[in-house]
């Protein structure tokens, strides 16, 4: 009986060591954690666990939170609120290639094609992150290049003499005569 326990105790240590962690393949997110803590992101190659939408420094142990798109051209990134455009992850962290699985790299998020974010107050961490030769780069897209100046107030210039504006007489003559008739309406009041 005392072996029988001793071989149960070791299958259950074993089984709580081999959890699954942040970065580990997946097809699906009960690969990843059946409580729903780690989700399967299987827009990466091998499928990748994560946490979506983490906070910096509330990743599990040895993961960075990675902000991938914070921003889109003419919407720079403002850390004073959360990012419109943003999606983040937490992403396995590394030392070399080797702390990474097949088909990932250990590289700086913030370099480019990844151009990301680390939300964590750390921010010299390296991430196991697809390369960029493979054509998936972490959903990140590229914010270099000219403003498009989106998130603009103004718009462009526009001359008053445009003739696709309309003659200001036509659109002045239904408002004075309005205001002309809800005077006279509250005169006519006034008086009874």
């Amino acid at each position: 009986m005392g072996k029988w326990l001793l071989v149960v105790a070791a299958l259950g240590a074993l089984a709580l060591g081999c959890s699954p962690q942040i970065g580990d393949q997946c097809s699906v997110s009960t690969d990843c954690d059946p409580q729903g803590t780690l989700v399967c992101d299987t827009s990466q190659p091998g499928g990748y666990c994560t946490q979506l939408n983490c906070q910096g420094d509330l990743c599990p142990n040895y993961a960075a939170c990675t902000l991938f798109s914070a921003s889109v051209p003419g919407c720079p990134y403002n850390d004073r609120q959360p990012s419109r455009t943003g999606r983040a992850f937490c992403m396995k962290q590394c030392g070399s290639n080797g702390d990474c699985r097949d088909g990932y790299v250990c590289a700086d998020p913030k370099q480019p094609p990844w151009n990301a974010i680390i939300l964590d107050d750390d921010q010299i961490q390296l991430v196991c992150i697809v390369p960029p030769d493979n054509g998936v780069i972490g959903g990140a897209t590229s914010t270099s290049g000219a403003d498009a100046a989106v998130c603009q107030a103004s718009g462009p210039p526009v001359s008053l003499s445009d003739a696709s504006l309309p003659d200001a007489s036509l659109t002045d003559a239904p408002r004075e005569a309005a205001a002309t008739d809800a005077g006279a309406r509250d005169a006519a009041d006034a008086a009874d």
